[in-house]
């Protein structure tokens, strides 16, 4: 039986129609498994590098201040190397001491850092890292002040900062030996309070009053009086809803520690 060319040439249209569907259709399934890989490929690439905020005040050397605009200090350094670390990032955010751990608590940032005492009553509305600096307080006065002990506080004007421990062991103080609180925000107006007259002394941590004598040298004007009134070690505060974030801070701190990041950072803030 014969076959006309007009139907040859249409049953050889309908395979080449055929043909080039089944080509499209591959293409298309190629074309999703691609996109589909390179999704994935992204959301690995985004769940390995993690952005996470934490809180800082900007006056508190050698543990963080500005310089030229820029925030820098020995907590700023530690942080940037435990996120380098970890291999996630920092958005910094600035803030008064006294609202760090409301912040935490209410989870407007992951984690914060400003010389924080590891204290039992803030370890219980957030977390804290292991130790990272051994500090404590000091009793500073002006360099011509009569004060050269704790027992000469009676009827003083002592100064602290909102929010610290500097400000339980003033009240303390106040309560054994009688005198008076000035509550402040800033180092600088604490500093300022006592010089000028309006106050007799202040307490503060050491490695801040320390740095302080240390930078204005023979020029001077407070002087601290007698040893350390405590020991304190600072933590990194963690809020307890970060997920994760408290085991990643721990194991990037005991990295740095045996690399020997940690002891550079230490030596370019605290060098003798």
């Amino acid at each position: 039986m014969k076959i006309s060319k007009t139907k040859r040439k249409s049953a050889k249209m309908k395979h080449i129609s055929l043909a080039f569907v089944t080509a499209m259709l591959l293409m298309v399934l190629a074309a999703c498994g691609t996109s589909e890989e390179t999704q994935a490929g992204d959301q690995t690439e985004t769940e390995t590098v993690q952005e996470i905020s934490v809180a800082v005040v900007q006056d508190y050397p050698p543990f963080e201040y500005i310089v030229d605009e820029q925030l820098t200090g020995f907590d700023i350094d530690i942080v940037e190397a435990i996120a380098e670390n970890q291999g996630f990032t920092v958005n910094w955010e600035i803030m008064k001491f006294d609202g760090i751990i409301p912040a935490l608590q209410a989870n407007q940032v992951d984690a914060a850092v400003s010389a924080i005492t590891i204290r039992e009553d803030r370890a219980e509305v957030v977390d804290f890292t292991k130790p990272y600096f051994e500090s404590g307080l000091s009793l500073v006065v002006p360099v011509d002040s009569d004060i050269n002990s704790v027992e000469d506080l009676a009827g003083a004007t002592i100064v602290a900062k909102q929010g610290t421990s500097g400000l339980e062991k003033a009240r303390e103080f106040i309560d054994e030996y009688g005198g008076s609180e000035t509550v402040l925000q800033e180092d600088a107006t604490m500093y300022m309070e006592i010089v000028g007259g309006n106050a007799d002394a202040l307490i503060n941590d050491y490695p801040s009053v320390a740095y302080k004598i240390a930078q204005d040298g023979d020029d001077s004007d407070i002087r601290i009086v007698g040893d350390r009134l405590t020991g304190e070690d600072y933590g990194i505060a963690i809020s307890k809803d970060a997920e994760g974030l408290l085991e990643k801070f721990d194991a990037g701190l005991a990295d740095i520690m045996e690399s020997g990041k940690y002891d550079e950072i230490y030596e370019t803030y605290f060098a003798e």
